[in-house]
Order: C-alpha cells, then sequence, then structure tokens
C-alpha cells in the first residue's frame, strides 16, 4: 500500500476522542473480548484471583497527565483501587506516543505489587491502540490530553530509512 492510498485525516489535523471513548478503551481491554460489556470481570493467575469492577472504571486528565483507577476486590484484601498514572509531554513539550510512568502502580501496596503491572501494560496497551485507532491509517504526531478528552495530530509517515540516510549523509558534511 502506498502512502497515498492510506485514507484518513491530512497531516496536521487533529482528532479528538472523548473521555468517555478512552474510558470505554480502557473497559474493553480490561475485560477482553470475551467479556466485554461486563459490569466486572475475574483475572486469575497461579491460584490468585482478583474482581476488577470495571463498570466503575475511572479516567481523569489533567494537564498532561492521565490517571485510570479501577476498584479491584479479592478474598485476601477486600475492595481496594489499583491507579495507573502516565505523565506526557506539555504543550510546549509535546510528546507522541511517550510517557512517563509511576515506578510501581498505586492502590494498596499488595494488590498494586500482584496485579498492578498487568493493570498498567493493559491500559497502556489500550492507549496505544486508541492512539492508532483514531489516527485512521496515518502516523500520530503529537498527543495531547485535556480535560473532555484525548487529541492526535497526525503528520506525514517518516521512512526511517530516508530519516537515517539523511542522518549520515548530514554528518558527512
Amino acid at each position: 500500500m502506498t502512502q497515498g492510498s492510506v485514507s484518513g485525516p491530512a497531516p496536521g489535523v487533529a482528532r479528538a476522542v472523548g473521555s468517555g471513548g478512552i474510558a470505554q478503551a480502557f473497559r474493553d481491554a480490561l475485560c477482553g473480548p470475551a467479556h466485554q460489556g461486563s459490569p466486572q470481570v475475574v483475572w486469575a493467575d497461579g491460584g490468585d484471583r482478583i474482581v476488577l469492577q470495571v463498570d466503575r472504571l475511572q479516567v481523569r486528565t489533567s494537564g498532561s497527565v492521565l490517571v485510570v483507577a479501577v476498584d479491584t476486590e479479592s478474598a485476601e484484601f477486600g475492595s481496594a483501587p489499583l491507579i495507573a498514572r502516565f505523565v506526557f509531554g506539555t504543550e510546549q513539550d509535546p510528546a507522541m506516543l511517550v510517557a512517563a510512568t509511576d515506578a510501581a502502580p498505586l492502590g494498596h501496596p499488595q494488590v498494586a505489587a500482584r496485579w498492578g503491572e498487568l493493570f498498567r501494560s493493559v491500559v497502556w496497551a489500550a492507549f496505544a491502540r486508541l492512539v492508532e485507532v483514531t489516527a485512521a491509517g496515518q502516523q500520530p504526531g503529537r498527543i495531547r490530553l485535556h480535560e473532555g478528552g484525548l487529541e492526535v495530530t497526525v503528520q506525514e509517515r517518516v521512512s526511517i530509512r530516508d530519516l537515517a540516510h539523511a542522518h549520515f549523509r548530514q554528518e558527512q558534511l
């Protein structure tokens, strides 16, 4: 497929996803295809089980920070929140699909230690997929969070090979 045959927004055009769309993408990812639309889902691994109350999933943005929280329930710890936080670039220093996150997910220490990495990984994968779908076949160029959701600006696709050749030629000067 050539670049000209890809349909989608023109380079420089921003596409938006509301906070409800972001939350739904995370709910769907946490539930998996077999349980989409369920108010809760059970994750099990090695004899450990935890219930995620995905119907109570919360997504908040504040500046360049995205916070995703879900209530969990387990026999060992009762009800406990599980929280993942991602910090993106700012308007002055925009980021593409890059974010900083906490060393460990937040919430009940033992719940976060056991299930936090998986939770954060699923949420991040869902976010990356949401950005890709929002870009509609184009190259995501800039991601901006705002109170109402997410804005993805697309850019021309850049060939890594061409970029490397240009860099090499520039170094030779």
